[in-house]
């Protein structure tokens, strides 16, 4: 991280030292309050005071900026403002609503006959000389959607991660950089030690799971590429670009087809929802009680059940 500049760098890094405390990796954050401190330098103040005009400045949208970016400074400016009123020291705190995220992107849930298309057909691709893809996607997607994982936990395994023996997955330094353990189903660890001997037969346990022919991990670009291809022979339309069906949707799915598999077992969804955050690798209940609404959607004939169980934490937003 480049050390900030100006009146307000002390109080940067302590900010930004105070969120990685919490779990927040921050990288991102951290570069933008980086150019943060170098545009205050243009007030030429002698006091750490975040006025209002500093914060209307920074906020204003800039030529060719898209809102989404727009909005996302903002609110690393209004977070760092809340910090500061926390320990004491004068700030400008913008409303809310000019800095909330946009949340625009709805999740894809995939119903189970789709899915099932989608394993068919990623077990048809055709074999390449020199690419380990079509024995990797078979089971890679699988487990993105048996074990809820994300795209980059999943290609980041290394072999001394998957625990063939108990079937059990280590994720180590995921998002906020927590650590996990993930129990993989039967099914699941069964396809996993199939898979093992055929692409390390010579490999060593700091070898990836998922790795090419150079013993470099499978990226998620390499991975998204190929899954377009097998939505398209699975009569599942694509969006373009940043339209979906994603391969997070994957991960949204696991989650609502485990809430709905809770209902249908009549467990207290209540009672579930730290369950699945815990598995799902979530920093809060909060961001998994999105999923009681999207399960609700995609299954209407247990909305009934769901409001009466945990109406209170069905959340009127909109998802991204």
């Amino acid at each position: 991280m480049r050390a900030y500049i100006g009146v307000f760098a002390e109080l940067l890094t302590n900010f930004v030292a105070f969120k990685r405390s919490l779990g927040f990796k921050y990288d991102t954050v951290a570069d933008e309050l980086y150019r943060f401190s170098r545009f205050s330098e243009t007030f030429q103040m002698s006091e750490p005071v975040l006025t209002r005009d500093i914060v209307q400045a920074w906020n204003t949208k800039r030529p060719n900026e898209g809102l989404k970016t727009n909005a996302r400074r903002a609110y690393t400016l209004r977070q760092f403002a809340l910090y500061l009123n926390s320990v004491g020291c004068k700030a400008y705190i913008a409303p809310p609503d000019t800095n909330t995220r946009h949340y625009t992107f709805i999740p894809y849930i995939f119903t189970h006959n789709e899915i099932e298309r989608i394993f068919a057909n990623s077990d048809q691709l055709y074999p390449r000389r020199y690419s380990t893809l079509p024995l990797i996607l078979p089971v890679i997607l699988r487990m993105l959607y048996s074990c809820g994982l994300r795209i980059s936990e999943a290609v980041h395994l290394q072999n001394k991660h998957v625990n063939l023996q108990e079937g059990i997955l280590e994720i180590k330094n995921s998002k906020f950089g927590k650590d996990r353990l993930v129990p993989m189903s039967e099914a699941m660890t069964h396809i996993c030690r199939q898979y093992y001997p055929v692409l390390h037969k010579h490999s060593s346990m700091e070898d990836y799971f998922f790795m090419k022919a150079d013993r470099q991990p499978v990226t998620r670009d390499n991975v998204y590429r190929r899954f377009r291809e097998i939505l398209w022979e699975s009569g599942i339309s694509h969006g373009g670009k940043g339209m979906g069906p994603r391969l997070h949707d994957l991960r949204h799915t696991f989650a609502v087809h485990a809430l709905k598999h809770a209902v249908d077992r009549q467990t207290d969804v209540y009672c579930a929802l730290p369950i699945l955050s815990t598995y799902l690798g979530h920093a809060s209940i909060e961001a998994t009680s999105q999923y009681v609404r999207l399960t609700a959607d995609a299954f209407p004939e247990i909305r009934v059940v769901l409001d009466q169980t945990c109406g209170y934490v069905i959340p009127e937003v909109a998802w991204e």
